[in-house]
């Protein structure tokens, strides 16, 4: 009987382990029974935010108050745990979370590879890094819903995920190409580079990156250097620079800011451009595209993206205080 049971539970594929190949190029067998999964970082917390809430331990960030309140009840009680991608040393933190599974998620480089890697040797639990390209967005999440039986949660992501990408597909306009400078930071403002994965959003918006010269993903920038590059687009990621701006004669004579076209980006219940690097940035992505593409009210279109995107990513759809609330925050900064 017992032998009969076993081979039935094998055909219908109920004890059938998954096996992923995932970006660092190893087959990692998935568990059949996954309940506790850690999230090595924001990236991949995010990720399983939007895809089984209910099986991740945590946030390995700080989450907000206010973000946690766009977020549904359960995914917003979730505690903040041990950071893998971290600096910090915290192998005995997360062996004591007993995790059935660690995902990873972000940039494929030779650090993170080598920490998916040693993390699965010294802690025995299967870790997998899966790209974070946004364009691979509705691939990651089809192999990594098939491996948790979320295929049906998956098939709802990924689709919107690639019917937002579809709207970004077409060839940008001959002519001079559309450029932004986005500043992180308020006290030492820093230039988002081109070419990184950080600007991924405006890339695949084809707008084109401007950053003073340097090296790293983030480069010291002044007011007079945003000048000198003239962006026609000047988005902030820190909405303390609302005041910097108007405090300033110089930062209101900045073309972007005269021509209405200097915005702080939306960051609830995460940045919509590009912090965490994850799934988040689909919001930003169809916020931008849509509010190029139009002259519709920008209030009404970032309201549609927070509720039909951010809605389905986040399992619930902001209230009215919400949507009011994030379309002030990107009205354009008065000259």
């Amino acid at each position: 009987m017992r032998r009969l049971l076993a081979v039935l539970l094998l055909l219908s594929g109920a004890a059938r382990a998954a096996d992923i190949v995932d970006a660092t190029g190893r087959t990692v067998t998935i568990p059949d029974h996954v309940a506790r999964i850690l999230p090595a970082g924001p990236p991949a917390a995010v990720l399983l935010l939007t895809l089984a809430p209910d099986l991740m331990l945590g946030f390995p960030m700080d989450v907000s108050p206010d973000a946690r309140a766009f977020l549904s009840p359960e995914a917003a009680a979730l505690p903040k745990i041990p950071r893998l991608t971290g600096r910090e040393d915290v192998t005995e933190q997360v062996r004591a979370l007993k995790p059935d599974l660690i995902v990873d998620y972000g940039d494929v480089t030779p650090g993170y590879i080598d920490l998916a890697k040693k993390t699965q040797e010294k802690l025995g639990v299967p870790t997998i890094l899966l790209d974070g390209a946004l364009e691979k967005a509705p691939e990651v999440l089809r192999t990594l819903g098939a491996a948790l039986h979320r295929q049906e949660r998956a098939k709802t992501l990924a689709s919107l995920a690639a019917s937002v990408l579809a709207g970004t597909k077409a060839p940008a306009a001959a002519g001079k190409p559309h450029t932004v400078v986005y500043v992180r930071g308020s006290d030492t403002p820093r230039a988002i580079a081109p070419g990184v994965g950080s600007s991924e959003v405006f890339a695949l918006l084809h707008w084109q990156v401007l950053a003073p010269p340097g090296n790293g993903s983030f480069r010291p920038v002044t007011l007079e250097q945003i000048a000198a590059l003239d962006p026609d687009e000047i988005m902030f990621g820190d909405a303390r620079m609302r005041a910097v701006v108007a405090g300033s004669a110089e930062w209101r004579a900045l073309r972007a800011v005269r021509e209405h076209h200097a915005v702080v980006a939306p960051a609830l219940p995460f940045g919509w451009i590009e912090e965490p690097p994850s799934l988040n940035r689909l919001l930003g992505l169809a916020w931008l595209e849509r509010t190029a593409a139009s002259q519709a009210d920008s209030d009404v279109l970032i309201a549609n993206d927070a509720t039909e995107i951010g809605g389905v990513l986040y399992g619930r759809a902001p209230t009215d205080a919400q949507l009011e609330s994030l379309a002030e925050g990107t009205h354009p900064l008065p000259p």
